[in-house]
C-alpha cells in the first residue's frame, strides 16, 4: 500500500546536522546492520552520503532518485525506510505541495557504542540477533577501552584564567556594534546533540495520558512529564509488554519512598511485575554475567585459582543459585537480593557471584539479605568490580575477623574466665583458605598420596560410629 503513501515522483529534502565519524560507521556497520539489515543499512548510506558531499549538508531529489541509487523498488524503501525511523536513525516529516507531497528526511548519526551497549532493549535485542554469546562478546570487546584509574590522583590542569594572564578582562566584553553583530548570529551550524542520537522505541504508540490518568493524586505527575523518563517509561512498556495501568503501578512502586523518578528503580519495578507473569522464564536482562572488560582469568585456566576466578567470571548470579541447589528453581526472595546487588550498590556480575559464595559458606547455605547489603556497601564504597579483587578483600577482611576474634578470646581467657582459648572457625569458601589453590594441577604422586590420606580418614570415621 506504500502508493498511497508515496510516489516516484514525489520530491523529498535530506539533511544532516553533523558529520558522520569513523567510529560513526563502525558502529553502524558492526551494531545497527544486524538489526536492520544490510538493505535498511545501504539506504541509510545512500542517503547519508548523498547529503555529506552538499556544502549545506542537504539535498533535494525525487524518490525515483533514491530507486535508480539502490536498485529497490519503492515499496521496498518505503518498508526499510521504517526500519530506520524505528531505530531512530531517521525522522520524517511531510508537507503538501499542489496534489503531491514533499517529504523531509532528517537523519541522525547512531548512539555511541558504549549508548548501545547500555541501552537494555537495543543490546538484548543485539544478543539475540546475533544468536550467540561468543560473537556477542566478541563485538564488546572490539568496541571496548582500556580506562585509567584516576582515584587518588592528584588534577594539576590548568584553567584559563591561569594560562592566559595576560588577557585584559576587557577583551572578554562585547563592546562594539560589529562584535555584537558577529556574536549573536543566529546561523545555525554543525555539531551533535544529544537527542541527535536517541530513537525512541514505542513512544509513539504508548499513551502516556492514560498511564497519568491512572497514577494516584501523591505521585508527582511532572515526573512522568520529564522527557528523559519518557523515553525509559516507554521503552520498558514495550520491552515487558505492560500496559499504561501497569506501568502506573510500576511507577507508583518506584516512587513510593521518593520525590523523584529513579531509573534503576523503575527498571527493578518493571522486571519484578514481568517475573509474576513470566515466573517459569525469568529475563534475560537478569542473567548477565561479568562483562569481558572486567574478567581477569585467561582463557583455559591452569591453577584452580584462575579456574575460579573463570568460573565466578562465566557464570550469571542466578545459574549460580541454580547449580548450587542442583538444577531447582531458584527463590523469588534471593532473585530479588540478587538484582539490588547489581542495580542498586553497581556490583557486577562476578562480584556478586563471590559475595554469595562466601555468604552461602559461613551462613548455613542461606543468603542473608541483611549481611548481603551490608558486604555490598562496603565492596562498593571499595570500587570493586573484578572477581580477583573481590576474593581478595574477602580474603583480607576475614583475616582481619579472625584476628579480631582470637584475640577477644584470648583477652577473655586471661581474665580467668574459665574460656580455653580456641577460636571457633567458621567454615569458609576453599579460595580463601586452601594452601594449594594457586597450585596448578596436582600431580599422579599427590593425587595418589591425597587419595591414601581420605581412605585412612575414611576408615576412623567407620571405627567412631
Amino acid at each position: 500500500m506504500h502508493w498511497k503513501e508515496i510516489l516516484p515522483s514525489n520530491g523529498y529534502t535530506a539533511y544532516m546536522t553533523d558529520y558522520l565519524q569513523v567510529s560513526d560507521h563502525e558502529v553502524l556497520t558492526l551494531l545497527y546492520q544486524p538489526l536492520i539489515g544490510s538493505v535498511a543499512y545501504s539506504l541509510y548510506m545512500t542517503l547519508a552520503i548523498d547529503v555529506q558531499k552538499q556544502p549545506q549538508k542537504k539535498i533535494t531529489r525525487i524518490h525515483k532518485t533514491i530507486m535508480t541509487f539502490t536498485g529497490l523498488p519503492l515499496d521496498a524503501i518505503f518498508s526499510e525506510r521504517k526500519k530506520l525511523e524505528a531505530l531512530g536513525l531517521m525522522t520524517v516529516y511531510r508537507e503538501k505541495e499542489t496534489d503531491e507531497y514533499h517529504y523531509f528526511y532528517h537523519l541522525h548519526p547512531p548512539m555511541s557504542a558504549k549508548d548501545f551497549f547500555d541501552d537494555d532493549l537495543l543490546s538484548v535485542f543485539l544478543y539475540n540477533r546475533l544468536g550467540t554469546k561468543e560473537r556477542y562478546r566478541e563485538l564488546r570487546q572490539y568496541f571496548a577501552v582500556n580506562s585509567v584509574d584516576i582515584t587518588n590522583k592528584e588534577n594539576i590542569t590548568q584553567g584559563f584564567s591561569e594560562v592566559f594572564t595576560s588577557l585584559h578582562p576587557s577583551e572578554l566584553k562585547s563592546t562594539t556594534s560589529e562584535m555584537l553583530e558577529a556574536l549573536s548570529s543566529s546561523m545555525p551550524l554543525m555539531g551533535r546533540h544529544a537527542s541527535e542520537s536517541s530513537y525512541s522505541i514505542g513512544e509513539s504508540q504508548f499513551d502516556f495520558q492514560k498511564l497519568i490518568d491512572f497514577l494516584p493524586s501523591f505521585v508527582p505527575k511532572e515526573e512522568v512529564e520529564k522527557e528523559q523518563n519518557q523515553r525509559l517509561i516507554a521503552q520498558l512498556a514495550f520491552m515487558y509488554k505492560l500496559s499504561p495501568e501497569e506501568m502506573a503501578n510500576i511507577v507508583q512502586d518506584a516512587m513510593l519512598h521518593a520525590e523523584q523518578l529513579d531509573d534503576e528503580q523503575l527498571r527493578l519495578q518493571a522486571k519484578r511485575r514481568y517475573r509474576m507473569s513470566e515466573a517459569d522464564e525469568p529475563p534475560r536482562l537478569g542473567l548477565r554475567k561479568q562483562p569481558e572488560e572486567l574478567t581477569t582469568a585467561p582463557k583455559e585456566p591452569k591453577t584452580q585459582e584462575e579456574k575460579t576466578i573463570f568460573y565466578f567470571e562465566s557464570t550469571a548470579p542466578i545459574e549460580y543459585l541454580e547449580e548450587l541447589s542442583d538444577g531447582a528453581k531458584v527463590y523469588e526472595g534471593d532473585i530479588d537480593i540478587i538484582e539490588r546487588l547489581i542495580f542498586e550498590y553497581k556490583l557486577t556480575p562476578g562480584v556478586v557471584n563471590v559475595l554469595l559464595d562466601y555468604i552461602f559458606m559461613v551462613n548455613d547455605k542461606k543468603l542473608s539479605k541483611a549481611l548481603a547489603f551490608k558486604i555490598a556497601g562496603h565492596w562498593k564504597r571499595k570500587n570493586i568490580q573484578t572477581v580477583q579483587d573481590a576474593m581478595a578483600l574477602a580474603k583480607k577482611e576475614n583475616q582481619k575477623s579472625q584476628s579480631s576474634k582470637a584475640a577477644s578470646v584470648k583477652s577473655i581467657s586471661s581474665q580467668g574466665k574459665g574460656y580455653g582459648g580456641q577460636v571457633k572457625k567458621e567454615p569458609q569458601p576453599k579460595w580463601m583458605t586452601d594452601e594449594n589453590w594457586q597450585k596448578e594441577d596436582w600431580s599422579a604422586e599427590e593425587l595418589e598420596q591425597a587419595k591414601r590420606e581420605a581412605a585412612k580418614y575414611r576408615d576412623l570415621l567407620k571405627k567412631n560410629k
